[in-house]
């Protein structure tokens, strides 16, 4: 059975070793630049979308990253293990991760 994890960190530079250490560990995601509904309010009060042309524009860093990852369940642990080593177990980079099951799944990558 596959199971997807849900990971989201801070961007930054370490975000970014993290990411890569995953990589070089054999896990692919996909990635969204995220920022938290809170953050998007509070610093762009006027504006009244959660995304503008002006992020492309300018090319903002987002806040933070969402990584989609996609597992066999017996390689679940591994990934978790290996986010919560690089880290801290979310001391030293800020986020959260959370899995489920995948009950149907098509695809070639």
């Amino acid at each position: 059975m596959k199971k997807e994890l849900y990971l989201v960190i801070e961007n930054s530079d370490t975000a970014f070793a993290t990411l890569d250490e995953l990589k070089k560990e054999g896990f692919n995601a996909t990635i969204m630049s995220t920022e938290s509904l809170r953050h998007a309010v509070d610093y762009y009060p006027e504006d009244h979308h959660f995304f503008n042309l002006r992020h492309l524009e300018q090319k903002e860093m987002s806040q933070s990253v969402l990584c989609l990852f996609v597992v066999e369940d017996s390689h679940l642990e591994t990934l978790k293990n290996i986010i919560r080593r690089y880290t801290n177990s979310f001391k030293d980079i800020k986020g959260f991760m959370y899995s489920r099951d995948i009950l149907d799944y098509e695809g070639s990558i």
